[in-house]
């Protein structure tokens, strides 16, 4: 498409990055290069939050925005526009692009992928749309709107431009979109995306800077072939945690791979390699918490892509509405305290909107077998006291490690399942 990949199109990186935090003399860490790896986390105890630093604040205090609430913010929104119908978003669809058929066509060959996993036909078709119109040259439009959407309720809205005002049409496409990519896999591996900086930009991205992009953001998984954008002067090289792929519903899959990632997603800048024609930028992205519902899960299998409870943590992030659980994944009890002990993890104390789930047994902890109790134990010698809950296949024998280091199998806010409907009610935030 003609529009597909126009520079023109795109908002100033300044316009959507918000800088969150910085971890000093980043470079001097043993692992700080170490951008594809859960063991550069670690390095986040060390990180002091812009927001709670004088003398930092001035840096970007105008985009102060922390709290993740799109969801809601996208609920209210809606009020004021067409009812929700796979109908209004056709005609939605056909005022933003005189030639949109060729997304409506795309759709009806990949929406029976949402009706396979129990969506009616009507919001499988909605989905499918939104998502083959997004990626049909239809980013910029929507990723704005998303920025928009966000600052707008920060009262920053009069730093955009007429053509960057909110567009009713994009606030119907965000829904069905983010709804639709609920039910798509993280895809967990390394992607490219490639962008133009300029002076300022550039600030934003040095070793140890912590950030957070407030729009939609596509990556490409292999990122050889992107002709489009070969001409920007940035590559980023990014390990991806729960940027979703979307190449299947794309009407653009042969030119690209790629990978969605949603709004307020945070990232970690580990290294930078200035070099001509482009200066590489290699980031990790992480979750921080900085959300209303928040879930600290620890399982040594976590970031196995046949991990057995990918899916639930899938459909959780994205619910799309007015819960939208995050979950900061740890593998191991060290990078779970290490967590913890950080200024994004002690923000989480007084939270009542903040749970742990653990596994028992870690094979990658030296005593193995009690690895998860060890973890409790630690979490409320910490002083987190919020509801925790132990999902293994062997309740009864967890209930016999729970009272030798708790003196009682059924310590306060401690629970035990082997049950998934109970675990998932759990990490949804659901009254049992």
């Amino acid at each position: 498409m003609d529009s597909f990949g126009d520079k023109k199109k795109k908002l100033r990186q300044r316009m959507y990055v918000q800088p969150i935090g910085q971890i000093s003399n980043f470079e001097k860490l043993e692992h700080s290069k170490s951008y594809n790896n859960e063991i550069v986390e670690q390095y986040l105890e060390q990180a002091v939050l812009y927001e709670n630093e004088v003398s930092l604040r001035e840096k970007r205090d105008e985009y102060a925005i922390i709290e993740d609430d799109f969801g809601p913010l996208l609920e209210k929104k809606l009020k004021d526009g067409a009812p929700l119908s796979f109908a209004n978003l056709r005609k939605a669809c056909q005022q933003l692009d005189k030639n949109s058929d060729v997304h409506y066509q795309k759709s009806k060959k990949t929406y029976r992928y949402f009706v396979e996993r129990g969506i009616s036909e009507e919001d499988a078709r909605s989905y499918a749309m939104a998502i083959a119109f997004y990626s049909g040259g239809y980013s910029a439009l929507v990723s704005a709107s998303a920025n928009y959407v966000v600052r707008m309720e920060r009262k920053v809205a009069e730093m955009y431009t007429d053509d960057e005002k909110l567009n009713s049409h994009a606030v119907m496409l965000m829904h069905y979109l983010i709804k639709g990519l609920s039910h798509i896999d993280f895809y967990w591996g390394v992607v490219t995306r490639y962008v133009e900086l300029d002076e300022d930009d550039q600030k934003d991205y040095k070793p140890g800077e912590i950030l957070t992009w407030l729009q939609f953001s596509s990556a490409d998984k292999g990122g050889q072939d992107m002709t489009h954008f070969k001409e920007r002067n940035t590559v980023f090289k990014i390990a991806s945690l729960t940027g979703r792929a979307i190449r299947y519903f794309s009407n653009c899959a042969d030119e690209e791979d790629e990978v969605l990632f949603l709004p307020h997603s945070c990232f970690l800048v580990c290294q930078v390699i200035e070099r001509k024609p482009q200066r590489q930028i290699f980031l990790r992205q992480i979750e921080l918490g900085l959300s209303k519902y928040v879930i600290l899960w620890v399982d040594d299998n976590i970031f196995d892509e046949d991990w057995g409870n990918k899916r639930l943590m899938e459909r959780a992030t994205t619910q799309g509405a007015r819960i939208n659980v995050h979950f900061v994944p740890k593998s191991n009890t060290e990078s779970a305290l290490s967590f913890l002990r950080s200024e994004f993890g002690r923000r989480m104390k007084e939270k009542e909107s903040f749970r742990i789930v653990t596994d028992m047994k870690r094979t990658n902890e030296a005593d193995s077998s009690t690895a998860g109790i060890r973890l409790l134990s630690e979490v409320r010698k910490l002083r987190f006291l919020q509801p925790c809950l132990i999902f293994t296949g062997h309740e009864e024998s967890a209930y016999d490690k729970l009272r030798k280091v708790f003196g009682t199998d059924r310590p306060q806010g401690i629970k035990v399942t082997q049950h998934e409907p109970e675990l998932e009610k759990f990490v949804l935030f659901k009254r049992s």
